[in-house]
């Protein structure tokens, strides 16, 4: 604005000037003389009209240069705000493909939804084909007991009915074991149940609050039914009084030889274990490690039950492991192998909590044997999975951090329920996941395999 207004004040005084030398040439020119004299403009006004047009001429030079920068100015605006939208088309087009790809998984995960309550389904109609047989087994056992009351027994009759007995135990020993069976699956598939609902949870901010409600729905239906299924298996147990109560009184019935064994803690129901069996007595094994056959990256519920194969990789379950020492003191035996062959082991004196305590576990000492102790000691440590932090970091959960179940103190201890590797990673982050026992072969050392087995004090002080 103000370089226009220069520019018109030059332009201004030029015509002034003009105008000026015009009027005073034309007056000499055409004047009273009558002499015709040629006039010229003096070298004054000669002055003022180049320095008008220098002036001028500046001016515009001026205007030009900043219209220039000005034009530049707006064509970076410009330029810039065409990078912004070609910036936003493409964040449009990753957004459109985001969905796609969301909506692919979303179908997915329903037709796996689906496909776990097929499957749920049929084990229902399996327990239920099973319960009936055992029903038509003790009618049959009842049968049996009647006609033996009723009839003087001879000794053919006598082992005739024996025989008819042992059979029939047989056949419900075998339903038992197929109960346990379908309890295992059906505990496999609340598990992949509860891993499926983890993920529909990390994607409920990306699709509609609608099919959110609709998969909840669906898995606590296979939860109402897995429970369901569990009651009734319990009811159908039959409840012995003369099972043994843990390995040791197994030994003391007789059996010498390890293998799987079927147990019944007071007060609880009756299940099997594997008993390792010495010349001393019968340990209770509630933990091996041997192969990666079995994922142990488990949650709460599955830790508490117990899963796996007790004739391979298995966990016994924090509930068996409380109801066998609830009424006596125990020793923990802790057996470990790395890669380069060698064994080492520790025996210490423990103390397991119940569900209200988390399962905690004090350790109370002395320990012998070559290993040095890697738990906590000397205070309740409750047990942790990823979906329960029970752990003494505040800020971190060390089950999610390093994988499995544990007493987790302040994550860097031990860790027995690790991942397993079949040989050492090159990772550090990979190796701190794998099985650890600080006190040997270090925090980052996975080792090749781990057994936890337990027996009574008594037991223990006389081997």
């Amino acid at each position: 604005m103000y370089q226009g207004n220069s520019a018109g004040g030059i332009m201004q005084l030029l015509i002034a000037s003009l105008l000026l030398l015009g009027t005073r040439t034309c007056g000499q020119f055409w004047g009273p003389s009558s002499d015709k004299k040629v006039a010229f403009a003096s070298w004054d006004e000669m002055n003022v009209i180049a320095h008008g047009l220098l002036q001028l001429g500046h001016g515009l030079k001026e205007h030009v240069d900043k219209t220039t920068i000005q034009l530049k100015a707006i064509t970076g605006r410009l330029n810039h705000h065409n990078l912004s939208l070609v910036e936003l088309f493409s964040n449009a087009r990753d957004v459109r493909d985001s969905g796609h790809v969301l909506k692919g998984r979303i179908q997915d995960l329903k037709d796996r939804d689906r496909q776990l309550h097929d499957l749920t389904q049929l084990l229902r109609d399996k327990m239920q084909e099973v319960s009936k047989d055992q029903e038509h087994l003790d009618h049959r056992l009842q049968d049996i007991e009647s006609k033996l009351k009723l009839l003087e027994p001879s000794k053919t009759e006598t082992r005739s009915g024996m025989e008819d007995m042992r059979s029939i135990k047989s056949q419900m020993e075998i339903q038992n074991k197929r109960i346990n069976e379908l309890l295992e699956k059906i505990q496999l598939q609340q598990y992949k149940l509860d891993k499926q609902n983890l993920q529909i949870k990390n994607i409920q901010s990306k699709i509609p609050i609608s099919r959110i409600d609709s998969q909840k729905t669906r898995l606590n239906l296979h939860k109402n039914v897995f429970t369901e299924l569990k009651k009734n298996s319990s009811n159908n147990n039959v409840e012995k009084k003369d099972l043994p109560s843990d390995c040791q009184r197994v030994f003391l019935n007789g059996e010498k030889n390890s293998g799987i064994y079927r147990i019944k803690p007071a007060n609880a129901q009756p299940f099997e274990v594997f008993c390792e069996m010495t010349a001393e007595g019968g340990w209770t094994v509630v933990q091996r490690r041997k192969d990666g056959s079995v994922d142990f990256d488990q949650l709460w519920e599955a830790y508490e039950n117990g899963f796996g194969n007790l004739n391979g990789e298995f966990w016994l379950g924090l509930l068996k492991m409380h109801q066998i020492m609830e009424h006596e003191q125990y020793i923990m035996h802790v057996e470990l192998q790395d890669w380069e062959q060698n064994i080492q082991h520790m025996e210490v004196h423990f103390h397991l909590g119940g569900p209200n305590t988390a399962y905690a576990l004090q350790v109370h000492g002395p320990v012998t044997g070559q290993l040095k102790n890697a738990l906590y000691e000397f205070r309740d440590q409750p047990f942790s999975t990823r979906d329960r932090d029970e752990d003494l970091k505040s800020h971190v959960n060390c089950a999610k951090l390093l994988s499995g179940g544990w007493w987790f103190s302040t994550c860097g201890q031990s860790n027995l329920n690790g991942k397993y590797f079949s040989s050492i990673p090159f990772n550090r982050h990979e190796r701190k996941q794998g099985i650890f026992w600080k006190t040997w072969r270090g925090r980052y050392y996975p080792l090749k395999s781990s057994t936890i087995k337990i027996c009574p004090l008594k037991l223990a002080t006389t081997m």
